[in-house]
Protein backbone atom coordinates (compact mmCIF):
# COMPACT_ATOMS: atom_id res chain seq x y z
CA UNK A 1 0.00 0.00 0.00
CA UNK A 2 2.73 2.64 0.66
CA UNK A 3 4.62 1.70 -2.74
CA UNK A 4 1.14 1.85 -4.15
CA UNK A 5 1.00 5.54 -2.48
CA UNK A 6 4.43 6.61 -3.64
CA UNK A 7 3.93 5.54 -7.31
CA UNK A 8 0.72 8.13 -6.89
CA UNK A 9 2.74 10.76 -5.16
CA UNK A 10 5.09 9.67 -8.77
CA UNK A 11 2.47 10.01 -10.98
CA UNK A 12 1.13 13.38 -10.09
CA UNK A 13 4.40 14.97 -10.11
CA UNK A 14 5.22 14.10 -13.39
CA UNK A 15 1.85 15.29 -14.27
CA UNK A 16 2.54 18.96 -12.74
CA UNK A 17 6.08 18.46 -14.11
CA UNK A 18 4.38 18.30 -17.74
CA UNK A 19 1.90 20.76 -17.45
CA UNK A 20 4.51 23.45 -17.08
CA UNK A 21 6.88 22.51 -19.68
CA UNK A 22 3.62 22.77 -22.00
CA UNK A 23 2.99 18.55 -22.50
CA UNK A 24 -0.37 16.59 -22.39
CA UNK A 25 -0.79 13.60 -20.97
CA UNK A 26 -3.09 11.20 -24.19
CA UNK A 27 -6.89 11.24 -22.72
CA UNK A 28 -8.20 7.92 -21.60
CA UNK A 29 -9.66 7.03 -25.32
CA UNK A 30 -6.05 7.98 -27.26
CA UNK A 31 -3.89 5.65 -24.91
CA UNK A 32 -4.20 2.31 -27.16
CA UNK A 33 -3.87 4.05 -30.87
CA UNK A 34 -0.05 4.65 -30.66
CA UNK A 35 0.60 1.33 -29.00
CA UNK A 36 -1.56 -0.19 -32.01
CA UNK A 37 -0.76 2.18 -34.77
CA UNK A 38 0.79 1.09 -38.07
CA UNK A 39 1.08 1.05 -41.97
CA UNK A 40 -2.14 -1.71 -42.37
CA UNK A 41 -3.85 0.06 -38.83
CA UNK A 42 -2.63 3.88 -39.36
CA UNK A 43 -5.98 4.83 -37.06
CA UNK A 44 -6.49 8.26 -38.98
CA UNK A 45 -9.77 9.42 -39.93
CA UNK A 46 -10.19 12.43 -42.31
CA UNK A 47 -12.16 15.79 -42.20
CA UNK A 48 -13.18 18.03 -45.95
CA UNK A 49 -14.48 20.63 -46.98
CA UNK A 50 -15.18 21.79 -50.89
CA UNK A 51 -15.04 25.45 -51.66
CA UNK A 52 -16.82 27.13 -54.66
CA UNK A 53 -13.33 28.15 -55.61
CA UNK A 54 -9.71 26.64 -55.96
CA UNK A 55 -7.27 26.63 -52.85
CA UNK A 56 -4.38 28.94 -52.96
CA UNK A 57 -1.66 27.29 -51.54
CA UNK A 58 0.10 29.93 -49.67
CA UNK A 59 -2.85 31.72 -48.14
CA UNK A 60 -3.94 28.08 -46.88
CA UNK A 61 -0.11 28.26 -45.34
CA UNK A 62 -0.85 31.11 -44.10
CA UNK A 63 -4.49 30.52 -42.56
CA UNK A 64 -2.53 27.44 -40.20
CA UNK A 65 0.29 29.56 -39.20
CA UNK A 66 -2.57 31.47 -37.25
CA UNK A 67 -4.97 29.02 -36.49
CA UNK A 68 -2.89 26.34 -34.63
CA UNK A 69 -1.94 28.00 -31.84
CA UNK A 70 -5.63 28.53 -30.99
CA UNK A 71 -5.87 25.18 -30.87
CA UNK A 72 -2.64 23.57 -28.35
CA UNK A 73 -3.42 20.33 -28.07
CA UNK A 74 -3.14 19.42 -31.74
CA UNK A 75 0.43 21.57 -31.97
CA UNK A 76 2.19 18.85 -30.19
CA UNK A 77 4.06 16.16 -31.21
CA UNK A 78 4.22 12.24 -30.14
CA UNK A 79 6.77 11.32 -27.30
CA UNK A 80 7.54 8.26 -25.66
CA UNK A 81 7.80 8.15 -21.75
CA UNK A 82 9.03 5.28 -19.60
CA UNK A 83 5.61 4.28 -18.85
CA UNK A 84 3.29 6.03 -21.51
CA UNK A 85 3.10 8.37 -24.68
CA UNK A 86 2.36 11.84 -24.10
CA UNK A 87 2.26 15.15 -26.72
CA UNK A 88 4.74 17.18 -26.35
CA UNK A 89 4.48 21.15 -27.83
CA UNK A 90 5.37 21.35 -31.38
CA UNK A 91 7.66 24.12 -32.05
CA UNK A 92 8.42 23.47 -35.54
CA UNK A 93 6.42 25.27 -38.42
CA UNK A 94 3.84 23.62 -40.03
CA UNK A 95 4.25 22.98 -43.84
CA UNK A 96 1.08 22.81 -46.24
CA UNK A 97 1.17 20.57 -49.27
CA UNK A 98 -0.93 19.07 -51.90
CA UNK A 99 -3.03 16.28 -51.10
CA UNK A 100 -1.14 13.13 -51.33
CA UNK A 101 -2.86 10.67 -53.53
CA UNK A 102 -2.03 7.52 -50.57
CA UNK A 103 -4.59 8.77 -48.26
CA UNK A 104 -3.89 7.55 -44.52
CA UNK A 105 -0.61 7.44 -45.07
CA UNK A 106 0.80 6.11 -41.34
CA UNK A 107 4.56 7.28 -42.53
CA UNK A 108 3.01 10.96 -42.23
CA UNK A 109 3.55 11.04 -38.70
CA UNK A 110 7.10 10.95 -39.85
CA UNK A 111 7.31 13.13 -42.58
CA UNK A 112 5.00 16.34 -41.18
CA UNK A 113 7.72 17.86 -38.55
CA UNK A 114 6.31 15.13 -35.99
CA UNK A 115 2.76 16.92 -36.27
CA UNK A 116 0.02 14.49 -35.93
CA UNK A 117 -2.18 15.61 -39.01
CA UNK A 118 -2.35 16.41 -42.38
CA UNK A 119 -3.74 19.50 -43.91
CA UNK A 120 -3.75 19.48 -47.39
CA UNK A 121 -5.55 20.94 -50.50
CA UNK A 122 -6.69 19.74 -54.28
CA UNK A 123 -7.97 21.88 -56.55
CA UNK A 124 -11.00 23.26 -54.37
CA UNK A 125 -10.81 20.86 -51.52
CA UNK A 126 -9.18 21.64 -48.40
CA UNK A 127 -8.57 17.68 -46.61
CA UNK A 128 -7.64 17.15 -42.93
CA UNK A 129 -6.58 14.24 -41.79
CA UNK A 130 -6.24 13.22 -38.16
CA UNK A 131 -4.40 10.83 -36.08
CA UNK A 132 -7.32 9.63 -33.66
CA UNK A 133 -5.14 9.81 -30.73
CA UNK A 134 -5.23 13.66 -31.10
CA UNK A 135 -9.22 13.90 -31.30
CA UNK A 136 -12.59 12.56 -32.47
CA UNK A 137 -13.99 13.42 -35.75
CA UNK A 138 -16.90 16.24 -34.02
CA UNK A 139 -12.98 17.90 -32.53
CA UNK A 140 -11.87 17.87 -36.16
CA UNK A 141 -14.44 19.28 -37.53
CA UNK A 142 -14.27 22.26 -35.40
CA UNK A 143 -10.78 22.43 -36.07
CA UNK A 144 -11.59 22.39 -39.94
CA UNK A 145 -14.43 24.85 -39.73
CA UNK A 146 -12.16 26.95 -38.04
CA UNK A 147 -9.20 26.91 -40.48
CA UNK A 148 -12.02 27.07 -43.58
CA UNK A 149 -13.22 30.48 -41.72
CA UNK A 150 -9.84 31.95 -41.40
CA UNK A 151 -9.11 31.16 -45.01
CA UNK A 152 -12.56 32.77 -46.49
CA UNK A 153 -11.05 35.69 -44.07
CA UNK A 154 -7.65 36.14 -45.61
CA UNK A 155 -9.18 35.37 -48.87
CA UNK A 156 -11.27 38.59 -48.45
CA UNK A 157 -14.86 37.15 -47.56
CA UNK A 158 -17.23 39.51 -45.49
CA UNK A 159 -18.33 36.56 -43.18
CA UNK A 160 -19.22 35.81 -39.57
CA UNK A 161 -18.78 32.99 -37.03
CA UNK A 162 -22.76 34.06 -35.94
CA UNK A 163 -21.21 31.80 -32.89
CA UNK A 164 -20.78 28.42 -34.49
CA UNK A 165 -16.85 28.55 -35.30
CA UNK A 166 -14.12 28.61 -32.86
CA UNK A 167 -12.49 31.86 -33.81
CA UNK A 168 -8.49 31.33 -34.43
CA UNK A 169 -7.89 34.78 -32.31
CA UNK A 170 -9.53 33.96 -29.13
CA UNK A 171 -7.53 32.37 -26.02
CA UNK A 172 -7.64 28.44 -25.49
CA UNK A 173 -9.74 27.69 -22.25
CA UNK A 174 -8.89 24.71 -20.39
CA UNK A 175 -11.83 22.61 -19.99
CA UNK A 176 -10.95 22.38 -24.26
CA UNK A 177 -8.32 20.53 -23.34
CA UNK A 178 -9.33 18.59 -20.57
CA UNK A 179 -9.26 14.48 -20.34
CA UNK A 180 -13.21 13.94 -19.93
CA UNK A 181 -13.69 10.36 -19.23
CA UNK A 182 -11.94 10.90 -15.86
CA UNK A 183 -14.67 13.39 -14.83
CA UNK A 184 -17.50 10.27 -14.94
CA UNK A 185 -14.97 7.54 -13.75
CA UNK A 186 -16.71 4.98 -11.17
CA UNK A 187 -14.26 2.03 -10.18
CA UNK A 188 -17.19 0.23 -9.03
CA UNK A 189 -18.79 0.18 -12.56
CA UNK A 190 -17.97 -0.77 -15.82
CA UNK A 191 -20.00 -2.56 -19.04
CA UNK A 192 -17.41 -5.67 -19.94
CA UNK A 193 -20.04 -8.14 -20.92
CA UNK A 194 -18.33 -11.27 -23.09
CA UNK A 195 -18.02 -10.46 -26.68
CA UNK A 196 -18.19 -13.05 -29.00
CA UNK A 197 -16.02 -12.78 -32.24
CA UNK A 198 -17.47 -10.45 -34.81
CA UNK A 199 -17.82 -11.64 -38.95
CA UNK A 200 -14.82 -9.90 -40.84
CA UNK A 201 -15.59 -8.37 -44.41
CA UNK A 202 -13.27 -10.20 -46.88
CA UNK A 203 -11.92 -9.36 -49.89
CA UNK A 204 -8.31 -8.75 -51.60
CA UNK A 205 -6.13 -6.12 -49.86
CA UNK A 206 -4.71 -3.41 -52.35
CA UNK A 207 -1.10 -3.04 -51.82
CA UNK A 208 -1.38 -0.23 -50.72
CA UNK A 209 -3.28 2.94 -49.86
CA UNK A 210 -7.30 3.17 -49.24
CA UNK A 211 -10.25 3.28 -51.63
CA UNK A 212 -12.88 5.74 -51.06
CA UNK A 213 -16.57 5.74 -52.35
CA UNK A 214 -19.15 9.19 -51.28
CA UNK A 215 -22.92 8.93 -52.28
CA UNK A 216 -24.49 12.09 -51.68
CA UNK A 217 -28.15 12.22 -51.23
CA UNK A 218 -30.93 14.10 -49.92
CA UNK A 219 -31.12 14.72 -45.93
CA UNK A 220 -34.39 15.36 -45.91
CA UNK A 221 -35.41 12.52 -48.67
CA UNK A 222 -33.56 9.77 -46.61
CA UNK A 223 -35.26 11.19 -43.31
CA UNK A 224 -38.61 10.56 -44.65
CA UNK A 225 -37.20 6.70 -44.83
CA UNK A 226 -36.54 6.44 -41.60
CA UNK A 227 -39.50 8.15 -40.32
CA UNK A 228 -41.16 5.26 -41.61
CA UNK A 229 -39.98 3.11 -39.35
CA UNK A 230 -39.56 6.25 -36.75
CA UNK A 231 -36.19 5.62 -36.48
CA UNK A 232 -33.04 7.69 -35.91
CA UNK A 233 -31.22 8.62 -39.54
CA UNK A 234 -27.74 6.84 -37.82
CA UNK A 235 -30.13 3.84 -37.01
CA UNK A 236 -31.65 3.81 -40.43
CA UNK A 237 -28.52 3.82 -41.90
CA UNK A 238 -26.54 1.41 -39.75
CA UNK A 239 -29.30 -1.32 -40.55
CA UNK A 240 -28.62 -0.37 -44.21
CA UNK A 241 -25.22 -1.17 -43.96
CA UNK A 242 -25.51 -4.32 -42.45
CA UNK A 243 -28.74 -5.45 -45.04
CA UNK A 244 -26.25 -4.95 -47.71
CA UNK A 245 -23.69 -6.61 -46.34
CA UNK A 246 -25.85 -9.48 -45.92
CA UNK A 247 -27.88 -9.25 -48.80
CA UNK A 248 -23.34 -9.23 -50.84
CA UNK A 249 -21.88 -12.13 -48.66
CA UNK A 250 -24.63 -14.25 -47.21
CA UNK A 251 -25.77 -17.44 -49.21
CA UNK A 252 -27.03 -20.67 -48.25
CA UNK A 253 -23.81 -22.22 -49.29
CA UNK A 254 -21.78 -19.77 -47.40
CA UNK A 255 -23.74 -18.93 -44.70
CA UNK A 256 -22.39 -15.61 -42.10
CA UNK A 257 -22.32 -17.91 -39.11
CA UNK A 258 -20.32 -14.55 -36.82
CA UNK A 259 -22.39 -12.01 -36.32
CA UNK A 260 -22.33 -8.77 -37.58
CA UNK A 261 -21.14 -6.32 -34.87
CA UNK A 262 -20.93 -2.41 -35.95
CA UNK A 263 -18.62 0.09 -33.51
CA UNK A 264 -20.73 3.11 -33.35
CA UNK A 265 -19.58 6.18 -31.55
CA UNK A 266 -21.64 8.32 -29.86
CA UNK A 267 -20.72 12.40 -29.34
CA UNK A 268 -20.38 12.48 -25.20
CA UNK A 269 -20.13 16.23 -25.23
CA UNK A 270 -23.79 16.28 -26.27
CA UNK A 271 -24.74 14.46 -23.73
CA UNK A 272 -22.88 15.48 -20.75
CA UNK A 273 -22.96 18.94 -22.05
CA UNK A 274 -18.99 19.47 -21.88
CA UNK A 275 -16.50 20.66 -24.18
CA UNK A 276 -13.52 19.50 -25.07
CA UNK A 277 -11.31 19.67 -28.40
CA UNK A 278 -9.79 16.30 -27.50
CA UNK A 279 -11.43 12.96 -28.04
CA UNK A 280 -14.76 12.32 -25.91
CA UNK A 281 -16.94 9.79 -27.92
CA UNK A 282 -18.62 6.91 -26.21
CA UNK A 283 -19.05 3.82 -27.83
CA UNK A 284 -21.79 1.08 -28.26
CA UNK A 285 -21.91 -2.06 -30.47
CA UNK A 286 -25.29 -2.91 -32.34
CA UNK A 287 -24.99 -6.59 -33.57
CA UNK A 288 -27.01 -9.25 -35.57
CA UNK A 289 -26.82 -12.28 -36.23
CA UNK A 290 -27.72 -13.11 -39.84
CA UNK A 291 -30.28 -16.14 -41.35
CA UNK A 292 -32.12 -17.22 -43.71
CA UNK A 293 -34.53 -14.64 -46.03
CA UNK A 294 -33.38 -11.79 -43.25
CA UNK A 295 -35.74 -8.74 -43.98
CA UNK A 296 -34.47 -5.10 -44.24
CA UNK A 297 -37.22 -4.54 -41.10
CA UNK A 298 -36.21 -7.04 -39.29
CA UNK A 299 -32.32 -5.47 -38.95
CA UNK A 300 -33.77 -1.67 -38.35
CA UNK A 301 -36.41 -2.61 -35.44
CA UNK A 302 -33.62 -4.52 -33.86
CA UNK A 303 -31.16 -1.38 -33.77
CA UNK A 304 -33.82 0.74 -32.73
CA UNK A 305 -34.17 -1.32 -29.81
CA UNK A 306 -30.41 -1.55 -29.36
CA UNK A 307 -30.09 2.03 -29.63
CA UNK A 308 -32.22 2.86 -27.23
CA UNK A 309 -31.15 0.89 -24.63
CA UNK A 310 -27.73 1.80 -25.19
CA UNK A 311 -27.80 5.64 -26.31
CA UNK A 312 -27.90 6.86 -22.40
CA UNK A 313 -25.97 8.92 -19.84
CA UNK A 314 -25.24 5.78 -17.36
CA UNK A 315 -24.16 2.91 -20.43
CA UNK A 316 -21.88 5.41 -21.91
CA UNK A 317 -20.43 6.38 -18.59
CA UNK A 318 -19.56 2.73 -17.39
CA UNK A 319 -19.00 1.83 -21.19
CA UNK A 320 -16.28 4.25 -20.25
CA UNK A 321 -15.19 2.83 -16.89
CA UNK A 322 -12.94 0.27 -19.02
CA UNK A 323 -10.17 2.74 -20.67
CA UNK A 324 -10.16 4.90 -17.29
CA UNK A 325 -9.81 2.25 -15.43
CA UNK A 326 -7.14 0.53 -17.33
CA UNK A 327 -4.95 3.77 -17.20
CA UNK A 328 -5.22 3.87 -13.12
CA UNK A 329 -4.60 -0.15 -13.26
CA UNK A 330 -1.54 -0.01 -10.56
CA UNK A 331 0.30 -3.04 -12.69
CA UNK A 332 -0.18 -1.69 -15.78
CA UNK A 333 0.69 1.90 -15.12
CA UNK A 334 4.14 1.10 -13.67
CA UNK A 335 4.63 -1.51 -16.92
CA UNK A 336 7.52 -0.36 -18.56
CA UNK A 337 5.78 1.55 -22.09
CA UNK A 338 7.80 -1.33 -24.13
CA UNK A 339 5.93 -4.08 -22.21
CA UNK A 340 2.36 -2.35 -22.86
CA UNK A 341 2.94 -1.83 -26.57
CA UNK A 342 3.30 -5.73 -26.53
CA UNK A 343 0.22 -6.45 -24.22
CA UNK A 344 -2.29 -3.71 -26.09
CA UNK A 345 -1.12 -4.61 -29.83
CA UNK A 346 -2.38 -8.69 -28.17
CA UNK A 347 -5.00 -6.89 -26.77
CA UNK A 348 -6.52 -4.80 -29.10
CA UNK A 349 -6.08 -7.61 -31.84
CA UNK A 350 -8.87 -10.14 -29.66
CA UNK A 351 -10.91 -7.06 -27.97
CA UNK A 352 -10.80 -4.35 -30.34
CA UNK A 353 -10.51 -5.63 -34.11
CA UNK A 354 -11.88 -8.90 -33.20
CA UNK A 355 -15.14 -8.37 -31.89
CA UNK A 356 -15.50 -5.34 -34.73
CA UNK A 357 -16.96 -5.66 -38.43
CA UNK A 358 -16.94 -2.45 -38.88
CA UNK A 359 -17.04 1.62 -37.14
CA UNK A 360 -19.91 3.40 -38.50
CA UNK A 361 -20.12 7.15 -37.32
CA UNK A 362 -22.16 10.00 -38.15
CA UNK A 363 -21.31 13.71 -37.35
CA UNK A 364 -24.78 14.55 -38.02
CA UNK A 365 -25.63 17.81 -39.29
CA UNK A 366 -21.88 20.32 -39.33
CA UNK A 367 -23.24 24.02 -38.16
CA UNK A 368 -22.20 26.45 -40.10
CA UNK A 369 -22.79 30.18 -40.25
CA UNK A 370 -25.09 31.58 -42.95
CA UNK A 371 -22.35 33.87 -44.06
CA UNK A 372 -20.17 31.12 -44.84
CA UNK A 373 -21.86 29.01 -46.87
CA UNK A 374 -22.03 30.76 -50.51
CA UNK A 375 -18.44 29.84 -50.06
CA UNK A 376 -18.72 26.11 -49.90
CA UNK A 377 -20.00 23.35 -51.52
CA UNK A 378 -19.85 20.21 -49.10
CA UNK A 379 -18.37 18.74 -46.45
CA UNK A 380 -17.37 15.30 -46.26
CA UNK A 381 -16.16 13.16 -43.07
CA UNK A 382 -14.42 9.62 -44.38
CA UNK A 383 -13.11 7.10 -41.61
CA UNK A 384 -9.74 4.99 -42.54
CA UNK A 385 -9.79 1.42 -43.51
CA UNK A 386 -7.09 -1.10 -41.81
CA UNK A 387 -6.28 -4.66 -42.80
CA UNK A 388 -8.58 -6.41 -40.63
CA UNK A 389 -11.38 -3.82 -40.37
CA UNK A 390 -11.76 -3.92 -44.60
CA UNK A 391 -14.15 -1.35 -44.45
CA UNK A 392 -15.47 1.58 -42.78
CA UNK A 393 -18.54 3.99 -43.24
CA UNK A 394 -17.81 7.88 -42.23
CA UNK A 395 -21.63 10.33 -42.37
CA UNK A 396 -21.75 13.68 -42.60
CA UNK A 397 -24.82 16.29 -43.66
CA UNK A 398 -24.24 19.62 -44.85
CA UNK A 399 -27.12 21.46 -45.39
CA UNK A 400 -29.86 19.23 -47.52
CA UNK A 401 -26.74 16.98 -48.38
CA UNK A 402 -26.04 13.70 -46.99
CA UNK A 403 -22.40 12.57 -47.36
CA UNK A 404 -21.99 8.99 -46.85
CA UNK A 405 -18.62 7.66 -47.24
CA UNK A 406 -17.27 4.14 -47.55
CA UNK A 407 -13.64 3.72 -47.08
CA UNK A 408 -12.14 0.25 -47.57
CA UNK A 409 -8.89 -1.38 -47.59
CA UNK A 410 -9.91 -4.01 -50.35
CA UNK A 411 -10.82 -3.81 -54.45
CA UNK A 412 -14.20 -5.39 -53.89
CA UNK A 413 -17.21 -3.14 -53.74
CA UNK A 414 -19.91 -5.18 -53.53
CA UNK A 415 -21.50 -3.97 -50.50
CA UNK A 416 -21.21 -0.42 -51.58
CA UNK A 417 -23.39 -1.52 -54.97
CA UNK A 418 -25.80 -3.27 -52.75
CA UNK A 419 -26.21 -0.05 -50.32
CA UNK A 420 -26.46 2.67 -52.86
CA UNK A 421 -29.32 0.08 -55.01
CA UNK A 422 -31.44 -0.06 -51.43
CA UNK A 423 -31.40 3.86 -51.70
CA UNK A 424 -32.40 4.06 -55.69
CA UNK A 425 -34.55 1.54 -55.48
CA UNK A 426 -36.83 3.42 -53.27
CA UNK A 427 -36.83 6.36 -55.24
CA UNK A 428 -33.55 8.78 -53.79
CA UNK A 429 -31.10 10.20 -56.23
CA UNK A 430 -27.80 9.02 -55.29
CA UNK A 431 -24.60 11.17 -56.56
CA UNK A 432 -21.84 8.91 -56.77
CA UNK A 433 -17.84 9.85 -56.25
CA UNK A 434 -14.74 8.07 -56.14
CA UNK A 435 -10.84 8.07 -55.69
CA UNK A 436 -11.06 5.03 -58.05
CA UNK A 437 -8.61 3.57 -55.91
CA UNK A 438 -10.42 0.27 -57.41
CA UNK A 439 -7.80 0.78 -60.87
CA UNK A 440 -4.56 -0.55 -59.01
Amino acid sequence: NNNHINIDKFFRLKVRIMKRKNWYLLDNAALIFPCTANKTRPNMFCVSAFLVEEINQAILQETIDQVLPRFPSYKVRLKKGLFWYYFEENTKDYVVEEEPAYLYNYDMLKSKNGYLFDLAYYRNKISLTMFHSLTDGTGAMEFLKTIVYQYLKLTGKDIDSEGVVMMPNAPSINSEVKDNFVKYYNKDKSIAPKELKAYHIEGTHFDYGVGTIVGTASVSEVKKLAKKYNVTLTTYLSALFTYALYLDAYSEEHPIKKPIKLFVPVNMRKIFKDETTRNYAGYLRLETFCKPNMTLEEVILDYDKQMKEKVTKEYLANASNANVRMSKNFIIRIMPLAVKNIAMRIGYSMLGDGIQTTSVSNLGVVQIPKSMEPYIENLHFDLGASYNIAKNFGICSYKDKLNMSFCRSIIETGLEKQFFKLLTDQGIKVEIMSNYWERE
